[in-house]
């Protein structure tokens, strides 16, 4: 019997059906972070978008599906292709700028009952690290291949990884009420840090600290570089389900809501959130910022009909204006993680049909 183990769409199955409707939505610049002078024009003027889908990842009568994209060494796209283990090994897939796979790192797993890739990031030693959700261990992998595991020896499932300001990996430990963020140093020192509210995803922000999303608390958390941790929950709709967190080109952290927004957090804990403009039942789950001055999301669809929503890619201006695209996009494609590429479009994966995908601005 196959068991599939995407936990990203455990996720999403689980939420979809209690997802609330939007409210307290935006429309004007939120106070406590104002805009830089330096934005691009294209952030206030009408940009001209272009959609193409690549089919260049392994196939295996549909079994894989990608979880996780991020830019690294070889001006190149690293993609983490997971399967079930009945079928077959994980992977990480380095894509060219074209959409072609460039090369293919199959793991063999910790265990016989092989891995789960949950996300992505390059390390500050020019290797891809990553975390495997189901072995609880974070993977460190050369450009040529060569993975060395790091066991965690505890209950949680690392999820979201970033690089940290002081050279380090730092990674949520997803647990429910009982969670942790990890810290890994390049040479496999471990330390986790006790927190609580389900973190997922991780990013570090302008003010040299870490800032994650507290999935089950509905809140955004800070960690220091020291360890010191501070939650913000005012602001955060109850129910929301914080997902994915990124940087934004404005000093602020930028986050999604698989309830169906856009949050937006000042260094000083200041939230706004917008709704307007996001097509209702489809869930925001991905999101970075573009060179455009905006940030760019993928609403993953919804499940609760039994069918997928037509997939979308985002765009939100720092003023809060959302516009959706989804032409040249693959009906029920499910797009999940998306980030900026060596070749600064967005590039991002379509889960439900193995593929990546590029947003080209013009």
């Amino acid at each position: 019997m196959v068991r599939l183990r995407f936990s990203l769409v455990a996720v999403l199955v689980a939420l979809a059906a209690g997802a609330a409707g939007c409210s307290n939505s935006g429309s004007v610049v939120p106070a406590g972070g104002g805009l830089p002078l330096h934005l691009p024009l294209a952030q206030f003027a009408k940009v001209r978008v272009k959609i193409a889908e690549f089919a260049d990842l392994p196939q295996y009568h549909g079994f894989y599906g990608p979880s996780a994209i991020a830019s690294g060494p070889k001006k190149s796209l690293w993609v983490t292709d997971v399967v079930d283990q009945d079928v077959g090994e994980n992977a990480v897939v380095q894509i060219g700028t074209s959409g072609k796979a460039l090369n293919t790192f199959y793991y063999g797993g910790r265990s016989t009952e092989g891995a789960s890739f949950f996300d992505i990031t390059p390390g500050p030693d020019r290797n891809l690290w990553i975390t495997d959700e189901y072995n609880g261990q974070i993977l460190r992998m050369t450009t040529a291949g060569q993975y060395t595991g790091y066991p965690l020896n505890n209950f949680f499932a690392p999820l979201g990884i970033a690089t940290g300001p002081d050279k380090a990996l730092w990674f949520a430990e997803g647990g429910g009420s009982s969670s942790e963020i990890g810290r890994i140093t390049t040479v496999g020192e471990i330390t986790h840090y006790a927190v609580t509210g389900g973190p997922i995803g991780i990013a570090a922000g302008s003010d040299k600290a870490l800032w994650f999303t507290e999935s089950d608390a509905s809140a955004i958390g800070r960690i220091t570089t020291e360890g010191k941790i501070t939650t913000y929950s005012k602001g955060v709709t109850p129910g929301s389900e914080p997902y994915w967190i990124a940087p934004g080109p404005d000093g602020a952290l930028w986050f999604t809501e698989l309830g169906g927004r856009i949050g937006r957090i000042t260094t000083d804990g200041k939230v706004t959130e917008y709704s307007r403009g996001i097509t209702s039942l489809e869930h925001p789950a991905g999101i970075a910022a573009g060179l455009d001055g905006a940030m760019w999301f993928t609403e993953s669809e919804s499940y609760d009909s039994g069918y997928f929503n037509t997939a979308k890619i985002g765009r939100i201006t720092m003023s809060g204006e959302i516009t959706e695209y989804s032409k040249h996009l693959t009906s029920g494609a499910d797009p999940t993680q998306i980030t900026q590429g060596p070749d600064k479009n967005m590039w991002f994966v379509e889960r439900a049909v193995d593929r990546t995908g590029r947003v080209t601005v013009k």
